[in-house]
């Protein structure tokens, strides 16, 4: 039970994940022979945790400027989400970090920029939520690797608030809540 706080003002909408976004895009192909000892970050799809930015700076790969220059390699920023087709589990998501360098991520990764009627936070936990994960693996396909199609990802319906200050509110609230847990687990 809720008290004071009245929900019948707020209204929500199903909304096509790509409908959410500026960006919705895939990385780049980096194959072994464009990487380098440093440069740009090359963010894995292993760095992609569910809600949270997995580091691994011992596995950490890196290409050059020139190739990123070479390839037309798309950069990521501070605060764009990384979305995993990759398992386990295929379609997790987190948002990106700081990391104190240019960075690009792998063909495996879809880059989601919201748009600025919607809040990466909010749309980070519904990507973690049992309902999107049951809708992701309905749609793996593909051999030995599956995985989710960027296009099918862009397909799946998100209920979100209309207002975008309801959904930060919500974001930040299960942020937290995820936060707490972390630091718990830890503990033990």
């Amino acid at each position: 039970q809720v008290d004071n706080v009245s929900h019948k003002d707020i209204t929500w909408e199903q909304r096509k994940l790509i409908e959410l976004t500026s960006v919705f895009t895939d990385g780049d192909w980096i194959e072994a022979k464009d990487q380098s000892d440093s440069g740009i970050r090359l963010v894995q799809t292993g760095n992609v945790g569910t809600t949270e930015y997995l580091d691994k700076i011992n596995n950490a790969k890196w290409i050059s400027e020139d190739t990123f220059q070479t390839l037309k390699c798309k950069e990521i920023y501070e605060g764009d989400i990384l979305i995993s087709r990759l398992p386990e589990p295929a379609g997790r998501a987190c948002i990106m970090p700081n990391l104190g360098t240019k960075m690009i991520t792998a063909v495996d990764c879809t880059i989601v920029r919201t748009n600025e009627n919607n809040d990466s936070k909010f749309l980070v936990q519904y990507l973690s939520t049992p309902s999107y994960f049951k809708i992701v693996n309905t749609f793996l396909g593909g051999g030995t690797r599956q995985r989710i199609s960027r296009n099918n990802l862009a397909e799946i319906i998100v209920p979100t608030p209309c207002n975008i200050a309801e959904q930060a509110k919500i974001g930040a609230y299960f942020s937290q809540l995820d936060h707490l847990i972390t630091l718990h687990q830890r503990e033990f």
